[in-house]
């Protein structure tokens, strides 16, 4: 009857969760200001018709999903991809608690780390933001279930396919291969790994999305913090953002390394967050927006399956003090090297990129000392605590993401309905034209704002004050223009934004 219960009670909060994104994803409005969701979403505009982009950073698997409604314009296209995020946020919520159950979670525990799954910001965004997030989130619940019940073959297809939706996914691979390769299931693993590797390659082939860009800038550090430092300041945004749960999850998943008596799946876990973490450090280094020094996004798909291991640890049984001593200590080390690197970032903290501390960033109006003090106190307050009881990091953890999840919601519907009124003017080009010009004194995401209206027609980045000739006569840009092209037409302003739609003269600017 508890076991009919607990399904019960959780599937009742997946339909909710799922629900209340649905409805947020109808509301939401247009694109968050960055170039990666309307990145995403022209790969199935590129299924019925429309132009790829030049040397696309961004992988196909993700749009590709939504290639049954990929005839819609781009706004209607955008909430579908909203909608899949709803349904694969609700997914992860069942996820989570059949995960914890695996474990051998208590009654309580499996129905709490459901709730997690739900509020948390890493989640709970789902319906605001049409990027793989919240899939990456699904993958990593359903390859640790596959793992737990020795489903091999079908981890390795999972992960395999994952692949094509985003280059993060490639720690994953490492870490299910190492993990397959100690427990001796390598021949299993690759049978399912191998063929869906193969198509995923095959996919980023035909799109032209292998990351060649994205190796050249990870290969060229700038004069921002240097790997060691953004390493530091995602391991505190982990540990942050988990009230140490997860902290506590991945010092147990890496333990399973020497440790055969820990399930594969903790181990696949908990390896592949390190990794990731080691990756973000290399990727980020020489950034200096505030944020790259306590970045939350590219670890964040791991805060959840981590907070799940680490509560299900500490139910069973008392952290040990080598544990806790260990997570104290690496997370007091990260804010001094984080503390001492604070004078190489001078840009503002993007939002988008730490949502796990909402509310942190919100108090201190996004200030990085203040923000990073709080931010390493509740990781170790979080695994001091849980040497004794789980329940003060929990009711935290709780706490902390249901206001972070209210005030990103809130953020994110400003910046979708900004992002209404800054491509309206799309709908003045005409049919017949076939290259949309950009000039560089508009904002850099508005080009790909412009993209998802118009997919069927080559968008051109230029610098008019430089002499660069529009590929067409219609070209997006500010009032800059008529310095150098005063015989310029504004045929319509955008209410939101500095920029409008001109008409580039026949004969030339004079």
């Amino acid at each position: 009857m508890r076991e009919t219960g607990r399904d019960k009670y959780v599937a009742a909060l997946a339909l909710a969760t799922t629900a209340t994104h649905c409805i947020v994803a109808f509301i939401h409005g247009g694109p968050v200001a960055v170039p990666d969701v309307s990145a995403y979403l022209s790969f199935p505009q590129w299924v019925s018709g429309g132009v790829l982009p030049e040397s696309s950073n961004f992988f196909p698997g993700y749009g590709l999903l939504l290639t049954p409604v990929s005839h819609l314009d781009g706004a209607a296209l955008h909430t579908a991809a909203l909608i899949l995020n709803a349904v694969l946020a609700g997914c992860c919520v069942v996820g989570a608690a059949k995960l914890a159950r695996s474990f051998g979670a208590p009654y309580w525990a499996s129905v709490t780390c459901a709730v997690v799954a739900a509020v948390h910001p890493s989640l709970s965004t789902a319906s605001r933001i049409a990027w793989p997030e919240t899939l990456l989130v699904a993958v990593l619940l359903a390859i640790a279930l596959l793992l737990r019940y020795e489903r091999w073959p079908i981890a390795g297809l999972i992960a395999g396919l994952a692949l094509a939706a985003h280059p993060r996914v490639t720690v994953l691979i490492i870490a299910i291969v190492l993990i397959a390769a100690i427990s001796r299931r390598l021949r299993a693993l690759t049978a399912g790994l191998i063929p869906a590797t193969a198509v995923s390659a095959l996919l980023l082939h035909v799109t032209e999305s292998w990351p060649w860009q994205r190796l050249d800038v990870a290969g060229s550090i700038g004069d921002g913090p240097g790997p060691i430092q953004t390493l530091a300041g995602q391991w505190i945004a982990l540990s942050a953002t988990s009230v140490g749960l997860a902290a506590v999850g991945l010092f147990a998943g890496l333990r399973g390394l020497w440790k055969r008596t820990e399930p594969a799946a903790i181990t696949f876990l908990g390896l592949s967050a390190a990794g990731m973490i080691v990756l973000g450090g290399w990727v980020l280094a020489g950034s200096d927006r505030t944020d790259t020094l306590l970045y939350g996004r590219y670890i964040a798909p791991w805060v959840v399956p981590l907070t799940i291991v680490g509560l299900v640890m500490l139910a069973r049984r008392p952290v040990t003090r080598l544990t806790v001593g260990l997570a104290a200590t690496s997370i007091t080390v990260s804010f001094v090297v984080v503390v001492l690197a604070g004078d190489e970032v001078h840009q503002q903290a993007r939002r988008i990129m730490t949502l796990g501390m909402g509310t942190i960033w919100r108090i201190f109006n996004a200030e990085l000392l203040p923000t990073l003090l709080i931010a390493a106190g509740l990781g170790i307050f979080g695994v001091l605590c849980a040497r004794r009881s789980v329940l003060m990091p929990l009711v935290v953890l709780i706490a902390l993401a249901v206001s972070s999840t209210v005030i990103n919601h809130q953020h994110l519907h400003r910046v979708g309905r900004i992002a209404d009124g800054q491509v309206t003017t799309a709908g003045l080009v005409p049919e017949s034209a076939q290259c949309l010009a950009h000039d560089a004194s508009t904002k850099s995401y508005a080009l790909w704002l412009y993209r998802l209206e118009l997919p069927e027609i080559r968008h051109q980045r230029l610098n008019i004050a430089n002499g660069d000739k529009p590929c067409g006569r219609y070209v997006v840009a500010t009032d800059d223009i008529l310095t150098t092209c005063s015989n310029a037409k504004r045929l319509g302003a955008e209410p939101q934004a500095k920029w409008s739609m001109w008409l580039y003269p026949s004969v030339g600017c004079s």
